[in-house]
């Protein structure tokens, strides 16, 4: 029932001829909480090869930093210090995936250095997030960048507390995004660690949203990874086998045609960005069909 993990191939981390670009998008921002402080806020955006010449449409694929991160986080910065960029530039290169933009922001209110600083609960911060999201960097991105409008054109990830961002994304944002990518996280909004320790009424919880937004099973779709060597592993398999009992909204397959939500273990896989970037290069290829 689980999807084989495959390890990203030495060429895919190489320099590639056809590389994309980065650039930064600032924008203001609400705390969307009782404060209601305005924020100055940045997203890392990665433009593929071409980008400037051509008159396309692209695919948006929203992806979330871990806890401590910041939107540098997962392209190390604007000069692409990280395996990321070379990753997505040899998959589009090589046909893998259609060319597609990669927007990375941070859920941090004050973006680069909260991140640092904050003594805020990350928990609140990432289940905040979705206001943000919808409200300011959406409408921006869109009216910036030549992207395609709509929840089948966007896909939103996260490693780590990103991925509990994501999760918190899924529940409140599925009439804006079909696909999703939870990387080394479980679902906090009932309780920290929900997935480990109320894995019956974190399911429940996600469940509900489900049925309240209106969206089809059929619609969304769900590839969640982690790997069996890190701290993530028994939160989120403890949710994801509690997951497996409901046939009503979850529908485990090794493949979209045969479900709705694909499970990927990476054996022996750490709980770090080097095994991120290869949930991104197992995933993304079933995105946007």
């Amino acid at each position: 029932m689980n999807r084989k993990f495959i390890k990203t191939e030495k060429k895919y981390y190489e320099k590639c001829l056809k590389a994309g670009s980065m650039t930064r998008l600032n924008y203001v921002s609400n705390t969307y909480d009782d404060e209601k402080r305005t924020i100055y806020k940045n997203a890392l955006i990665y433009l593929p090869y071409n980008y400037e010449k051509d008159d396309r449409d692209y695919n948006v694929f929203y992806l979330m930093h871990g806890g401590g991160g910041n939107s540098d986080e997962v392209f190390g910065g604007i000069d692409a210090k990280t395996d990321l960029k070379n990753i997505l530039d040899n998959m589009i290169a090589l046909g893998d995936i259609e060319p597609i933009i990669v927007v990375a922001p941070s859920f941090y209110y004050e973006g680069t250095t909260e991140a640092l600083t904050s003594t805020k609960d990350a928990k609140l911060l990432t289940q905040n997030f979705h206001y943000e999201l919808v409200k300011d960097l959406i409408p921006l991105v869109e009216e910036k960048f030549r992207v395609r409008s709509g929840r089948e054109h966007r896909a939103f990830g996260g490693y780590s507390m990103g991925s509990e961002a994501t999760w918190n994304v899924f529940v409140n944002c599925l009439n804006e995004f079909k696909y999703f990518l939870p990387m080394s996280g479980d679902c906090w909004a009932v309780k920290l660690q929900g997935g480990l320790l109320c894995p019956v009424e974190t399911v429940d919880f996600i469940e509900k949203a489900i049925e309240k937004s209106g969206v089809d099973k059929r619609d969304y779709r769900i590839f969640a990874c982690v790997g069996d060597d890190g701290v993530a592993y028994n939160p989120m398999n403890t949710m994801i086998e509690e997951m497996k009992n409901n046939r009503k909204y979850f529908e485990f397959g090794e493949e979209f045609s045969k479900g709705n939500i694909v499970y990927c273990i990476a054996e022996g896989g750490t709980h770090s960005y080097e095994y991120c970037y290869m949930y991104i290069q197992n995933a993304l290829p079933h995105f946007f069909e």
